[in-house]
């Protein structure tokens, strides 16, 4: 489910009114739904501890544990910064023998946010998101850019609600390793998209395109470049 899905993007008060501890009843009844009918959910929601609010995404398994929980690295400026405390770590979890990474939104768009859960052993990426209209670039070329520089699926789940400029576009898909679309959802409305995970596929792509395990990254990351 898309970013703050259990609260609402666009208005501040509903956000602030529904913000939810990790232990509340709202999320206990998510994880009986999910030990119900056997499935793994992962939900944008606005979480509250103590005095912070955090613009964050759960994943509770069919078990109904929590396996992870993230909170939003990269606020967008202005609207979020004045929601939301930034998070400070990153946060995946295993299932079914694939590592599944996890980002929201703005993330996205620092490609080191992306490459580092890749370098860690991610094969599929979770980026819940509430991109709006004239960013059709997100879902259209950066999601697929992300899948293929790093030999990862990504399923992207953005929102298609909203109006003014907090009308979302839509368009969820999960793309795989070669930055090819697997599903995909129209512009508007509520879907569900599916795709199977091929291990196999998975292996050959990385073996023919090692881009994340070629990667000097040390010679680079903390280097500067040249004074004038």
């Amino acid at each position: 489910m898309p970013e703050l899905a259990l609260c609402g993007y666009q208005h501040q008060d509903a956000v602030r009114r529904l913000s939810l501890p990790q232990s509340g009843e709202t999320l206990r009844r998510l994880a009986a739904l999910a030990r119900g009918r056997r499935q793994t959910l992962a939900f944008g929601y606005a979480e509250q501890c103590g005095d912070e609010r955090y613009n964050a995404m759960m994943a509770i398994d069919a078990q109904g544990n929590v396996c992870a929980n993230y909170r939003k690295i990269h606020l967008w400026s202005g609207y979020e910064q004045a929601l939301f405390r930034p998070g400070d770590r990153l946060a995946g979890f295993q299932l079914h023998g694939f590592r599944f990474g996890m980002a929201i939104c703005y993330d996205l768009d620092f490609p080191e946010l992306v490459r580092a859960q890749a370098l860690a052993g991610m094969d599929c990426l979770l980026c819940i998101s509430a991109t709006t209209r004239g960013y059709d670039v997100v879902p259209r070329h950066v999601v697929p850019a992300r899948a293929y520089e790093n030999g990862c699926y990504i399923a992207f789940a953005n929102r298609g609600d909203g109006d003014g400029p907090f009308a979302c576009i839509g368009q969820s898909r999960i793309v795989g390793p070669d930055g090819g679309i697997v599903a995909s959802a129209p512009a508007a409305g509520a879907f569900t998209l599916s795709a199977t995970l091929d291990r196999q596929s998975l292996a050959r792509w990385r073996r023919q395109h090692p881009w994340p395990a070629d990667s000097r990254h040390a010679h680079y990351l903390n280097g500067l470049m040249p004074a004038d």
